[in-house]
Parts: structure tokens; C-alpha cells; sequence
């Protein structure tokens, strides 16, 4: 995926969303849960510290005594984190085993504050403690009565590590689920994007020429730019019909006007103006042949790629070869005929009949007596080689053969055929290449390399 994926956008937003939700997730879970543990703690001391106040009583010689002590093992374990005291102003009255010679440094509560609280300070061996505090009156039998302060603590370290025992396990889980959401995101975005991997799959359709518009029901946000393409491409396809019409007329228009000063140069010829005669009979058969080439590839189809499909060359070639055969040239010639079964070419088959045929006319114009023609499958296409032995080219005239407006022959008679600068000029337009040599057989071999899918 590259950076201007859109699918490598869409997981990248995809990944930081989740991981900002877990991430919230997590800091809220984990306040949550010490907030639970604080409450669940603040619960426990505050039962302690009703046991011992329940249990309090002034003795007749007015000391006061705990008749029955909170019994959680912890305040029996010397400095184990669990403490209770009962203080009297600055006098400690009782306190837990697990204190032994310390005391728990409470700040003053207000004296109008009579519940407890829960309050932090710093207790034996710089502990941090969260503990509850609370003024109490006891009575005694005597009607006299004592201010008593009572607190229970525990240390911190508790609470922080049930914390971060529960932080373990819920970044564990948290990454179990980004993984999951993760998974669910890549196949929320794959599955969104199928319908484009389709609308591409259709678009090469039309591109290689299977398909004249894109086909098939797409999503209501993707139907508008369908809608828009195939119009497109109708209108694309309405253009190049226009410009073959126009190419038509213009041929029609043209074939008027050469036909008029051929007739003219003749008068010109008939009256002893042979010299200017020739020169204008050269510059109209320029223009004839300049206006041939440009109406050829104005009508070719290799520049839409809407109007023709991959096609067998063996299945085309066949009936070109036989239509030159039952002709009187044809039937005195030596045909030799190499082809396989099959040989595919994506090309138009009214324009491979128009380069194939142009090239095997010329054959048999100019052979004397044999005509070779092969076929075979090529890497990248098909390539097809017609190959006589008439008199041929010059190697130093090939280049000017496939020029603009050049013949091969300017005292042959002139063919009806598109010439060998159009037949380059149309196998050029579909990837192909034409290549021109002299033959072993003493004449021309032609051959042409025409791809099997678009360029």
C-alpha cells in the first residue's frame, strides 16, 4: 500500500481511533477500579472502626477499655499495614499489636465532624496511609464522659497493587481487543472497498475492450461517477463515430476536386505540356496518398479500445489467404503456410484485415512465384511474417518506405491497398511493430509483432 492508498487511510484512521478509545478506555477503567478498591477499603475500615467503638466502654476506676478488639490477623502483625489507635487528646489509650511501639500522627479532625472520613498520611516507616478517623463521646456509668478519637488505616501500597495487578490484566485485555477491533476494522475497509475493486475490474473491462460501458448494480455513493463514466465513454464513442463520418466525407469530398485536375492535367499533357503535366501528376499523388494515410487512421479503431476485443490472428488469416488464392495472381503462386492452432491478438479485426491484407496484396503483386507466410505465438502477442520472392527493397529504402506519403514501386501501377507507412502507422497504434527486410527468397519480409492485450 502506498502513502496515497486509500485503503492504508482508512485503517490509519481506523488504527488511531481505536487506540485513542482504548486508551480512554483504559485511564477511565482504572480509575474506576481504584475508586472501587478505595470504597471497598474505606468499607472495611470503617467496620473496624465501628467494632472498637461498639466495644468501648469506661471502667468504674474510669480508664477505658475495648471488650472485644477487631480480629483481622493483619493488626496482630507487627508493621503488616493494617493499624487502629484510640487516642485521647495527646494520651494514645489502645492500639493494634501491629503498631508496637508507634502511633498513628492523625490530624485534628473538626470538632463538629463526628463521621468518619477518609484522610492520607504518612505513618510507620514513612508507610503512606489511607485511613478513617472519627470523634466519638462514650458515656460512662457514671454520667461522666470522654472525647475519644478513633482510627483505623491501611497502608497505600495495598491499594496500588491490587491496582496494578488489575492494570496488568486489563492492558493485556485491552490489547486482546485492539486486536480484534483492529482485524474487524481491516475487514470493515476491505469490504467497503470491494465495490471499487469492482468498479476497477469493469473499468479494465471497458479499457481492454470487453465491455462497451461499466455494468452491474453499485452502491447509491458510488452509482453517481458510474453514471458520469459511462456517459463518458458514450460520448467518446460518439465523437470517434463522428470523426470516421467526417473522415468519409472528407474522402468523398476530396475524390471531386483530384478527379478534376487529373482530368485537367491530361488536357495539359494532350497540349505538349508533358513536363508541368508530370510534375503536377507527382504533387497529386503526394496529396492523394497523404489524404489516404490520414482517412486510414482517422477510420482505424486501435485508438478506442470500446469497439473490439482479443482476437484468433489464425481464424482471421485463414480467409485472407484463401480469398488470394482463387484469384488468377494467386493461382499460379507457391503458397507455404506455417500457423498454430490458435494465436491471439487484441486488436480490431476490420483493421487486422486492412494491415494483413494490405501486406499479403503487396506479396502477391510482386512475387514471382512463391509466397511464405508464418505465424506464431510470441511472448508478448502473436507475430505474423509474409515473406515473396520478387525483386524487394533496397535495405537503404526501408526507412523511406515507412515515411509519409512514400511507395515502394513509383512505375508499378498504383494499388488499392493502404500502403506500408499506414500499416506502420496502425500496428503503431496498438503497441505492435512493424519490422521490413529483404527475404531469404530474394524479395520483402514483412513482419508484424501485434500484443495480445492493450498497451
Amino acid at each position: 500500500m502506498t502513502p496515497k492508498s486509500l485503503r492504508l487511510r482508512l485503517l490509519l484512521a481506523w488504527a488511531v481511533f481505536i487506540l485513542l478509545l482504548l486508551l480512554a478506555a483504559s485511564v477511565g477503567l482504572r480509575l474506576l477500579f481504584e475508586r472501587s478498591i478505595m470504597r471497598r477499603t474505606q468499607g472495611e475500615l470503617s467496620a473496624d472502626l465501628r467494632q472498637i467503638k461498639r466495644s468501648m466502654e469506661i471502667a468504674s476506676d474510669g480508664t477505658v477499655r475495648i471488650v472485644r478488639k477487631p480480629t483481622d490477623p493483619q493488626f496482630d502483625i507487627a508493621l503488616g499495614g493494617r493499624y487502629w489507635q484510640v487516642r485521647e487528646a495527646n494520651a494514645i489509650l489502645a492500639r493494634s499489636p501491629s503498631l508496637k511501639d508507634e502511633q498513628l500522627n492523625v490530624p485534628a479532625l473538626d470538632s463538629k465532624d463526628v463521621t468518619d472520613r477518609p484522610i492520607w498520611f504518612s505513618g510507620p516507616e514513612r508507610q503512606r496511609l489511607f485511613a478513617i478517623s472519627q470523634d466519638v463521646v462514650l458515656s460512662g456509668s457514671a454520667g461522666d464522659t470522654r472525647r475519644l478519637q478513633i482510627t483505623t488505616a491501611v497502608d497505600a501500597r495495598e491499594i496500588e497493587e491490587d491496582t496494578a495487578k488489575f492494570s496488568s490484566d486489563l492492558y493485556t485485555s485491552l490489547a486482546t481487543l485492539a486486536a480484534l477491533l483492529f482485524a474487524g476494522a481491516y475487514a470493515h475497509v476491505t469490504i467497503g472497498l470491494r465495490q471499487l475493486e469492482d468498479l476497477r475490474s469493469r473499468l479494465a473491462s471497458v479499457r481492454q475492450g470487453r465491455a462497451n460501458q461499466i455494468e452491474g448494480v453499485f452502491p447509491s455513493e458510488i452509482m453517481p461517477l458510474v453514471t458520469e463514466t459511462n456517459e463518458l465513454l458514450a460520448a467518446q464513442h460518439l465523437a470517434l463515430s463522428a470523426a470516421r463520418q467526417r473522415a468519409a466525407d472528407l474522402a468523398h469530398g476530396l475524390n471531386t476536386p483530384l478527379a478534376v485536375m487529373n482530368a485537367k492535367n491530361r488536357q495539359l499533357r494532350r497540349d505538349g505540356q508533358g513536363e508541368i503535366a508530370d510534375e503536377i501528376d507527382s504533387q497529386i499523388e503526394k496529396m492523394r496518398r497523404h489524404v489516404e494515410r490520414e482517412l486510414a487512421r482517422a477510420r482505424a479503431r486501435g485508438g478506442s479500445r470500446i469497439d473490439h476485443v482479443q482476437i484468433d490472428v489464425v481464424a482471421l488469416l485463414e480467409p485472407l489467404i484463401s480469398a488470394l488464392q482463387v484469384l488468377p495472381r494467386g493461382q499460379v503462386l507457391d503458397w507455404t503456410i506455417e500457423m498454430p492452432a490458435r494465436c491471439a491478438a487484441f486488436v480490431d479485426a476490420d483493421d487486422f484485415n486492412n494491415m494483413i491484407g494490405n501486406l499479403l496484396e503487396n506479396a502477391e503483386k510482386f512475387a514471382k512465384g512463391r509466397i511464405d507466410v508464418t505465424a506464431a505465438r510470441n511472448g508478448s502477442g502473436c507475430q505474423i511474417c509474409i515473406e515473396d520472392d520478387g525483386q524487394g527493397i533496397d535495405e537503404a529504402e526501408i526507412p523511406r518506405m515507412l515515411l509519409r506519403g512514400e511507395r515502394a514501386d513509383t512505375t508499378a501501377a498504383s494499388g488499392t491497398g493502404l500502403g506500408l507507412a499506414i500499416v506502420g502507422d496502425l500496428v503503431e497504434l496498438y503497441g505492435g511493430r512493424l519490422s521490413l527486410s529483404r527475404s531469404a527468397l530474394g524479395g520483402l519480409r514483412a513482419e508484424v509483432l501485434l500484443p495480445d492485450r492493450p498497451s
